[in-house]
């Protein structure tokens, strides 16, 4: 635990806080005046410096711990104001190797919180518009996406099929635990979350990094596939909204940008005209199972919260990509 006197009105404990929107949710619980306690295994690659500069910030306390480990929980300790479970996104590339660890992470994660939490608990469960992904290919789920659209899970011999699997079982035994009153639980989809910090594994770091390595011929998967970009700190202000509402207790709620929705091949010449290079740019196919728009509907978020996104994807784009910039010469 990090010395030093700081003014703290609660502590918050963030369960799986080491990657892309654990640390940015963390740093911002800081400046709300949160001691911010972060649980993870604490073996990530490039992003060592990241959480080590965490938790060297005041107010901050690293415990290394695996979330699917009975052990972990029991060593945790009682009476948060807040609680976030962030279980680990696997990267595509460690979805479509190893299936079974993705969709234990979340089952178990998700089993051993309902079990270890009190009634009081205030808890928010991240989760994926990835689950609508078998639908809309399918034609049954409209694009922008409600959350009353119904979620279809195709072949689960498919390993993303089965990754959605296991993020809809936990959304499920979390959202009925609240509605038992065994904890006052909120889940929230996240759809295309970027900003710096973000795995280079993930669609604009890698962009951007591309882009700064000089990579010419650049090459585009799915060009004429479309998204809605959503910059992380509003994905982070969107949830804490949705922590301090009561009436999103026991809800499923969207979370991400609606005001544009954004070709990748256009996104590409976007990052390409911030890196001051014009390389040849190629198309390719778009990866199994990527569906051809994603997009969600705000208007549950809205009304229980107020949220309107605050940051364009021409600001965050350039914010993004020259964090990138600086962090990979450096």
């Amino acid at each position: 635990m990090n010395g030093g006197a700081v003014s703290l009105k609660a502590r918050a404990l963030i369960l799986g806080g080491a990657d892309f929107f654990g640390l940015h949710l963390a740093r911002r619980l800081v400046t709300e005046g949160y001691h911010v306690v972060v649980v993870d295994t604490l073996t990530r690659g490039r992003d060592r410096a990241e959480v080590t500069a965490l938790g060297a910030t005041p107010g901050v306390e690293l415990i290394g711990g695996d979330l699917t480990d009975p052990a972990t929980w029991a060593a945790l300790r009682r009476g948060w104001a807040q609680i976030y479970l962030l279980p680990p996104a696997p990267l595509p590339k460690a979805v479509e190797s190893d299936p079974v660890r993705a969709v234990r992470g979340h089952a178990l994660a998700a089993l051993h919180l309902i079990d270890w939490a009190a009634p009081g608990d205030k808890v928010f469960f991240a989760s994926s518009g990835e689950v609508y992904a078998d639908g809309v290919e399918d034609g049954v789920v409209q694009v922008p996406t409600e959350e009353a659209e119904p979620v279809v899970v195709g072949d689960l011999a498919q390993p993303r099929s089965a990754y959605a699997a296991s993020r809809l079982f936990a959304e499920a035994a979390l959202v009925h635990a609240a509605r038992a009153g065994r904890s006052r639980v909120v889940v929230g989809r996240f759809y295309d979350l970027y900003g710096p910090r973000m795995g280079t594994d993930q669609l604009i770091p890698q962009m951007c990094v591309r882009a700064i390595r000089g990579e010419d011929p650049f090459l585009v998967k799915g060009p004429h596939r479309k998204r809605a970009f959503c910059y992380v700190d509003d994905a982070v202000e969107a949830t804490l909204r949705l922590m301090e509402a009561p009436a999103a207790v026991g809800e499923i709620v969207h979370i991400g940008n609606d005001e544009a929705q954004t070709a990748i091949g256009d996104l590409a010449r976007r990052v390409l005209r911030i890196a001051g290079v014009e390389p040849r740019v190629v198309a390719e196919p778009a990866p199994p199972g990527s569906p051809a728009r994603r997009a969600p509907d705000l208007a549950k978020l809205r009304r229980l919260t107020g949220f309107e996104p605050s940051v364009e994807l021409a600001d965050g784009l350039r914010r993004t990509f020259y964090w990138y910039r600086r962090t990979w010469a450096s």
